[in-house]
């Protein structure tokens, strides 16, 4: 498994409640990754279609001792 940080185009900023914009989600590939954010945000009925959009998925860690990202993730 793999840790992404999932930045969307909006949701970033909020003065009440949590911050949408900016997800960290264990997944098998960064495909994944965006489907649970955009999937959770969709049945909540969150944001508008332009908000949820992909800006980026980066990789920060992963369970394997020789990981390319040289972070190690441990469940």
């Amino acid at each position: 498994m793999k840790l992404y940080r999932v930045t969307l185009r909006g949701m970033k900023h909020s003065a009440t409640g949590t911050v949408y914009g900016i997800s960290y989600v264990v997944a098998e590939n960064s495909a994944i990754a965006y489907s649970k954010v955009k999937e959770f945000l969709n049945i909540n009925d969150y944001g508008f279609a332009t908000d949820i959009e992909m800006e980026s998925v980066e990789l920060l860690a992963e369970d394997s001792q020789y990981s390319p990202v040289r972070t190690m993730l441990y469940l």
